[in-house]
């Protein structure tokens, strides 16, 4: 994953007015929301790849300790511009940060985040560890588009409208749950949310797990 891409891609905007509700979707007040995760007092939670803040604040205001880690500095500083002290976030990457926990977690989650840009192999056995007994791991992307499971390489639009290069992991649904049960996750489902009924583009795929 390139540090420079995260870094542009995140100087796009200055993420807009907070959010009034978790979010796992690409649409505004649409779908499950922080039902999903296990929050509150006592509980301890990591979102990867948190991005502008707005998730990660949400959580944080169930009481929960929660920790978010993103490869960009970018957005770590917008994202303590927008929310100050409320937010423990850090720079670095996923699958480093994961490394150094085990059964540290009661959730961990990703929208839109590194669970898409991370290898698999590489990035679920350390979800996996980092959970507590009965933990829950959520994440969502894009749906797969028609492409073979697997890697493949992408370009989003930096700020002054340059190509990014980028490399996102795609699977559909199930194959995702193989993945998460193979790992070792008790059990694991997944869907592809459709769109909104207004909105006549791509829907939003979720995945769960329990470990």
């Amino acid at each position: 994953m390139s540090v420079e891409t995260w870094d542009r891609f995140g100087l796009r905007s200055d993420g807009g007015p907070p959010w009034d509700r978790f979010e796992w979707t690409q649409y505004n007040q649409h779908g499950p929301s922080i039902e999903l995760i296990t929050t509150g007092p006592g509980t301890r939670v990591l979102e990867l790849g948190p991005g502008k803040g707005d998730n990660l604040a949400f959580v944080t205001k169930t009481g929960s300790t929660a920790i978010g880690v993103d490869v960009s500095a970018v957005q770590v500083e917008r994202a303590k511009a927008r929310f100050g002290d409320l937010l423990d976030i850090r720079v670095g990457r996923a699958e480093e940060f994961l490394a150094e926990r085990e059964a540290e977690f009661d959730s961990i989650y990703s929208v839109f985040g590194a669970v898409w840009f991370t290898d698999p192999a590489v990035l679920l056995p350390l979800v996996r560890r980092a959970l507590k007994l009965g933990g829950r791991f959520v994440f969502s992307h894009l749906p797969p588009s028609g492409e073979c499971p697997g890697p493949h390489e992408y370009d989003m639009y930096g700020p002054d409208d340059e190509l990014l290069p980028i490399t996102r992991w795609c699977y559909r649904p199930y194959m995702w749950e193989q993945k998460l049960l193979a790992t070792g996750f008790a059990s694991a489902s997944g869907q592809r949310l459709p769109c909104p009924p207004e909105k006549e583009t791509i829907g939003t795929l979720i995945v769960e797990a329990t470990a």
